[in-house]
């Protein structure tokens, strides 16, 4: 019972992040991965900071501020 609840939390902590069409993809990939999806956008994230780091921005999030 532990398990499902902790399953639930994980659920819960990463698709308040996102909308469910993504979140849905975001679990099919960890699925292939035989990954937890939360460990998957965790690395997503660290990925993305070590991206920010390297060039200095975040392509995605300065080109939807361009568009505001």
């Amino acid at each position: 019972m532990a398990y499902d609840d902790k399953a639930h939390r994980h659920d819960h902590q990463v698709k308040v992040r996102l909308d469910d069409e993504d979140f849905n993809e975001l679990k099919g990939y960890a699925l292939e991965l035989k990954a937890q999806h939360s460990v998957l956008a965790r690395e997503i994230i660290l990925a993305a900071l070590a991206f920010k780091k390297e060039h200095g921005h975040l392509p995605l999030i300065n080109e939807k501020k361009a568009r505001a």
